[in-house]
Parts: structure tokens; sequence; C-alpha cells
């Protein structure tokens, strides 16, 4: 014992438990009251996710004809190319096209939840067991995984 202190020191002073009690409540309350609303909005059966307003099909609105095309990108009457909003080998594909004046269509597979994002991986993996991206589907069912600028420029007969 520290002289003139009648109990040992300690980090915690039981004084304190006044001060952090109604704290620790108030955070547990906060909790159960979100947590509270996310199953309420889960359980309400509406067809909207509750963190995204994503349909239940996981199909954006307005993108029902992009999804269709990376479905069945042979029925489409122009290339499409499977991509990702992060994939730099994606971004140079769609330049090419572009600067080449390839009219083309994109799937943008980040933009779509499951179940249609598991549809269109399984699409896409029709071509390209691998799943990777950029993967570019022409109407002829000939594809090509990755950016091959020369590749490409063969298949849709674009001079160099």
């Amino acid at each position: 014992m520290m002289p003139g202190l009648d109990r040992p020191p300690s980090l915690f002073d039981p004084a304190d438990v006044v001060l952090v009690l109604p704290m620790i409540i108030g955070l547990s309350i906060l909790v159960f009251v979100v947590a509270g609303i996310f199953l309420l909005s889960k359980m309400k059966g509406n067809d909207m996710d509750a963190t995204t307003d994503m349909p239940a099909s996981g199909i954006p609105q307005g993108r029902e004809q992009e999804y269709k095309d990376g479905i069945s990108p042979c029925d489409c009457s122009i290339p499409v190319m499977y991509t990702l909003h992060t994939c730099r080998h994606c971004v140079h594909l769609k330049k090419f096209l572009e600067d080449n004046g390839v009219v083309h269509t994109l799937v943008y597979v980040d933009d779509f939840a499951d179940p249609a994002r598991r549809s269109l991986m399984e699409a896409l993996r029709r071509f390209n067991p691998r799943g990777s991206f950029p993967t570019l589907v022409l109407p002829n069912g000939k594809y090509v995984v990755g950016f091959r600028e020369s590749i490409i420029r063969e298949l849709l007969h674009i001079e160099s």
C-alpha cells in the first residue's frame, strides 16, 4: 500500500462506473435499434435490397438489356465485353474498341448483385472458364480473354 491510501492503486476507479455505464447502455440501445431496422426491412418481403435499393433479381433498374446481352452474348449482333469498373485491362480494351469505332455492349458484372451476377459469371465461364476480365465475345461465338490487340484486330478485321 502506498502511504496515504487505504486501498491499493488501480487503473480503474469504481466511481468511473457512474460515467461509463450510461455510454455503454446508450451504445447497446443504438446497436439494437439499427439491427432491428435492418431485420425489419429484410422481413417486409419487398423485392428490394435494404442497403442498395437493388431489386431481388440483382439486375439494376434500366439495365435489363445489358443483362440479357451478358446472358446470351451470341444472340447480340455486336461484340459483348464482360468488364469490371476496377479492371485496368478492361479500360484499355474499351478505349481500343472506341478508338477503332467498334460498336459493342459493355456488361459491368460488378454492377449486378446475386443472383444476376452469378448468372452472368456462369455465362462468362462458358467462354472463359477462369472467369477473368476483360472477356470479349463476338456474335459468332469467338472470344478473346484479356486485351490482346493483335488477336482483336484480326477477329474484328481492324487494320493496324
